[in-house]
């Protein structure tokens, strides 16, 4: 049995699979992460726009909007940002590849994709949000789903160009 059906309450163990560093200023880092239990991973099941809480042996945990799309397999990602006085994000970003950290979820609501099926869209994002419109842009550009609606313009705004993220395929 997971975890994740077990005990909501209890965070799932996760491996830093990778970091990648996505700005200039170092501060923002998106973290691939795989299910150390198989079963956990089959419980994770969740959909564009949804966050989970990350949790860092003692640090705490933290609400992350989840980055990669559902439709990607054996891992997890989420970008996470950097505060000077932000313990949890500090020891995230203090973490390597292979170090251990908990995820529990997923929470929140999803974006209603089936029923924009057949629709144009237009996705706006600003700022850090943008993590959970990465994973909805990814998932709507897999081509198991991308013929499900028109044209994909999207539109985002940073203050600084160095805040911008890539959409990673």
């Amino acid at each position: 049995m997971s975890t994740i059906q077990s005990n909501p309450y209890i965070p799932a163990p996760v491996t830093v699979d990778k970091v990648f560093v996505e700005n200039d200023a170092k501060d923002l880092k998106t973290f691939r992460l795989a299910f150390r239990n198989k079963n956990d991973e089959a419980a994770f099941k969740y959909k564009s726009g949804q966050f989970a809480m990350l949790s860092v042996p003692g640090a705490g945990e933290s609400p992350v909007g989840i980055a990669s799309s559902p439709l990607d397999k054996g891992y997890i990602e989420f970008t996470v940002k950097r505060y000077p006085t932000g313990v949890v994000t500090t020891a995230m970003h203090d973490l390597s590849e292979g170090d251990t950290m908990g995820v529990r979820g997923p929470l929140g609501n999803s974006f209603p994709l089936d029923e924009l099926k057949g629709k144009n869209l237009v996705i706006i994002g600003g700022g850090f949000a943008f993590t959970t419109l990465r994973s909805t842009i990814r998932y709507l550009l897999t081509d198991a789903v991308r013929g499900d609606t028109g044209p994909l313009p999207f539109i985002r705004r940073a203050q600084r160009r160095r805040a911008f993220i890539q959409i990673r395929a």
